[in-house]
């Protein structure tokens, strides 16, 4: 069997890299978009296609294409550079190619395709068979029965595989004709002509008729007319694009196979590079050929052996009587179940030097200390199943999956096996395990939280008021959030069973309405058939409408722009509304739902990095509120018998915190005089009475109240109120007047967030920004957006947070409730956006609807704003 070359485009695969990960970068604010994707898809290759010898061809700076040049001074004319960050990327990724021990090629006069057509044609010489990967297709010239070609058509998702019978199959011509195919039909991305007007296929028909672009010219008699005249005025062309195309096969490169072995690798500093580079993922991934046999390896910063503890097993955990529960403990769980259910092994400890396994759990546990503080990763878990065990009275102490977020929220691996090696330099696997492994690996996984939580205390010491931060409001709230999933919500499945059984029969009318104005059966969910029915069929006008490879777009903003135009778009809107939310919500809620009736959902903390709860599986967050449908559904969570649901939702929460912390005085007045923001910001910017105001004037007031935080401008706003672009800019421009505090507060977070590299809550919550050097234009503003609404949102997070701390605390503590027994308790059931909902017995709801109105409109008494509260009742969430 002959051995296998793999020669990697370089330059082309970087590129692709950068733009498929543009804001990809480092805590530092480092770019690593480009060197990310090129590393996956040359770590990928490596596993796929287990090469003997791998080398990169590149194009060098400022020569490579300097002989085509000479040929055709416009060759690659109109080629936008690449910014800034693309360059600043290539030093990184040829440190890393050094690990790797694959040779660089580039060459004076050279493009990296002639380096690589040359660098196969000597592999075929040496009966040595070639892969080359890239996406410039005029590398398929280089294919022959020992050559191949992986070609990257979108991203690195979609790869095609060229050998000599699949070039033909897919052009229609030979190998050999490939050139002569370019020739005619040049190349636009590289600004070759060929041929005017003559495209892909009129090329190919010439060519299988004719062989080559020289027998073309030979028989222009036998060219129909229309053809050879474009053929006789481009002659000239024709063949200096022959020229051009044409890889050169004498670039001064040698085949070293020994250079370009791909065993010959620094498998430890491919592994510290890509763990300075953050790539945790990738490391976990590495091949065989990379895998360094001394795993787990030490970071820079370790300086000794992991040390573990001594570990005692046990067959049952029926009491605390091994762990001094007056400590801290750690502790760790495997659990078949969700939400600490089944559990299959039980890890505890003091310390890491004496841990104690167990194999399973008595059904309800013993302490002397009726309080206990944990520690681990991901402890809201471990939180649930003591809870399920009788254990009430858990607090935690610290969580390194929270504390790693809350460190650094922009953080994408958050796996244990990621933050080992991340925080304290360890690189072994402690995700995905069996209960075996699980309690084979719990001395490593004892001593390296151990390590982690030493590392994060300090850091969060050290940075801002993360520990005050971590320990008022992040560790607080989450065995409040784990009594929550443990609670659930009630649901009635029969209600939706029917409520489905409607919308199905409401769908299946929609359908034939669209049919009957397409005059035609189509699949409406497909955006190419959807296309042709509305852009070609119908005619509808795509002056205004996106317009992406295949062709105009469907996406709900683009049909909005038709609204008018045609019946059919109001129904296919309807349409697509009505089967999401029964595929999403109507048809899959109930497979959520436990034996005793009720939907849990995972509220997770280390998602939103503006710390803000995330929902999912289900989510419930998302359930539309303002359609009718959504509302339906929202009918479908009901109170238990005897119960009601008791919802409380912070009014205007976002723009009275913008207000406190922008120091506009004008509309905290307002707020705190209870006067209707919107009508007082349309008065001022209108220049009207107060009592003038009509309704679209507050309306497009308070498009703009709530739009401005969010980046909007005059086109967002224009498009959002049915102003003309001018009178939208005039609007703003006047808002801006009014509201100088807010302008300058926006400025502010603007050039702190360039200057400072982040931006912060006013508790001391921070997200880095490091999108802001982008040189995109896309990603820089996108980046400046977050940056503005983050310190709004974040802070309104940390708010709601603190009064479910709060809550909970007075539902189990005040005198009102501690008599009663925890099912007779009101509970925090569910907390979405800015409303917290909680469930109690029907004597309790005023009481419980006072409560929860007080607390949470005085949850931080120094604000310098009233917060105001909305309380309902009700039987049902659609209801409140």
């Amino acid at each position: 069997m002959s051995k296998r070359l793999v020669i990697i485009d370089g330059m082309s695969v970087f590129y692709r890299g950068y733009y498929a990960m543009p804001s990809l970068s480092t805590k530092d604010g480092t770019p690593t978009g480009g060197v990310y994707g090129f590393t996956s898809l040359a770590l990928e290759i490596i596993k796929q296609l287990e090469p003997n010898y791998v080398c990169v061809a590149w194009d060098k700076s400022k020569t490579s294409t300097r002989k085509r040049l000479d040929l055709y001074p416009e060759y690659k004319a109109g080629r936008k550079p690449p910014p800034p960050d693309f360059y600043a990327q290539i030093p990184i990724l040829k440190e890393l190619l050094e690990a790797f021990s694959w040779p660089l090629y580039e060459c004076d006069d050279y493009e990296a395709d002639d380096i690589i057509a040359t660098l196969a044609k000597k592999a075929e010489a040496k009966d040595i068979q070639t892969i080359i990967i890239g996406s410039d297709l005029d590398l398929l010239q280089a294919v022959t029965a020992k050559t191949h070609m992986y070609a990257l058509k979108k991203g690195f998702s979609n790869i095609q595989q060229f050998d000599e019978a699949e070039f033909e199959n897919k052009y229609g011509i030979k190998v050999e004709q490939f050139i002569d195919l370019k020739a005619i039909m040049g190349d636009g991305s590289d600004n070759i002509p060929g041929v005017s007007g003559i495209g892909k296929k009129g090329a190919a028909e010439l060519l299988q008729q004719f062989g080559t672009l020289e027998n073309v010219y030979e028989n222009l008699d036998l060219v129909k007319e229309s053809m050879r005249k474009k053929l006789e005025a481009s002659r000239d062309m024709a063949f200096l694009s022959k020229k051009i195309v044409t890889l050169m096969l004498d670039a001064p490169v040698d085949l070293d196979l020994k250079a370009m072995d791909v065993n010959d690798v620094d498998a430890a500093r491919v592994r510290a590079d890509l763990q300075k580079l953050e790539f945790h993922s990738l490391l976990r991934s590495l091949p065989k050929t990379m895998v360094d046999a001394a795993a787990p390896i030490l970071a820079p910063q370790s300086s000794s052996k992991l040390t573990l503890p001594k570990v005692h097993i046990h067959n049952r955990l029926d009491n605390f009587s091994d762990i001094d529960t007056s400590k801290p403990v750690f502790t760790h769980v495997f659990c078949k179940g969700r939400f600490g259910d089944d559990p299959q092994a039980v890890l505890l400890a003091n310390d890491n030097k004496s841990l104690h396994i167990y194999k399973s759990v008595g059904p309800e546990l013993r302490t002397q200390n009726s309080e206990l503080r944990i520690y681990g990763y991901a402890t809201k878990h471990s939180l649930q199943m003591l809870i399920r065990h009788g254990f009430e009275q858990v607090e935690v102490e610290h969580d390194i999956k929270v504390g790693a977020f809350l460190i650094n929220p922009l953080i994408r691996e958050q796996s244990l096996s990621a933050i080992a090696l991340s925080d304290a330099g360890y690189d072994i696997e402690l995700d995905d395990l069996d209960v075996q492994e699980f309690i084979s690996k719990a001395p490593e996984m004892c001593a390296i939280i151990h390590a982690v939580v030493d590392k994060q205390k300090d850091v969060m010491q050290k940075t801002g008021r993360l520990k005050k931060l971590a320990e008022d409001i992040e560790w607080p709230v989450i065995p409040v959030l784990a009594r929550i999933e443990l609670a659930g919500m009630k649901l009635d499945a029969d209600y939706l069973r029917k409520m489905g059984e409607e919308m199905s029969g409401k769908i299946s009318d929609l359908e034939q309405t669209i049919y009957g104005y397409a005059d035609e059966q189509f699949n409406i969910s497909s955006p190419t058939q959807l296309a042709d029915i509305l852009y070609d069929k119908l005619g509808l006008p795509t002056q205004g409408v996106k317009k992406g490879k295949t062709g105009y777009s469907t996406a709900a903003s683009e049909l909005s722009k038709l609204r008018n135009l045609h019946p059919i778009i109001e129904y296919i809107s309807e349409y697509r509304e009505l089967t999401k939310l029964k595929s999403t919500y109507i048809d899959t809620l109930p497979e959520h739902q436990g034996a005793d009736g009720r939907v849990r959902s995972d509220l997770r903390l280390t998602v939103a990095a503006t710390g803000r709860l995330s929902s999912s599986e289900p989510n419930l967050q998302n359930i539309p509120v303002r359609s009718e449908v959504g509302k339906k559904i929202r009918n479908a969570f009901v109170a238990e018998p005897g119960n009601l649901l008791v919802s409380a939702d912070y009014s205007q929460f976002e723009l009275r915190l913008a207000a406190v912390l922008a120091g506009d005085n004008d509309m905290v007045e307002a707020f705190n005089s209870d006067e209707d923001i919107h009508t007082l910001t349309a008065s001022q910017v209108f220049g009207v009475a107060l009592e003038d105001v009509t309704r679209e004037m507050r309306y497009d007031a308070k498009t703009v109240n709530f739009g401005i935080l969010y980046g909007q401008g005059s086109h967002g706003l224009a498009q959002q109120t049915g102003m003309s672009y001018g009178e939208a800019k005039e609007f703003i421009d006047k808002y801006f007047e009014k509201r100088a505090a807010i302008r300058e507060y926006i400025k502010h977070l603007r050039e702190q967030a360039k200057e400072q590299g982040y931006v912060e809550t006013m508790f001391g919550r921070r997200r880095p920004t490091p999108d802001v050097a982008s040189s995109n234009f896309i990603v820089r503003e996108a980046a400046y957006r977050q940056a503005v609404n983050m310190p709004i949102q974040g802070s309104e997070a940390d708010l709601m947070k603190m009064a479910m701390i709060k809550l909970e605390n007075e539902f189990n503590h005040s005198s009102e409730f501690m008599v009663l027994s925890s099912k007779q308790k009101p509970r925090q059931i569910m907390q979405v956006h800015d409303s917290i909902i909680v469930e109690c017995r029907e004597q309790d709801a005023e009481k419980v609807s006072k409560l929860m109105k007080e607390t949470m409109e005085n949850i931080y008494p120094s604000l310098e704003i009233k917060l105001k509260v909305d309380v309902s009742v009700g039987t049902n969430w659609g209801d409140l």
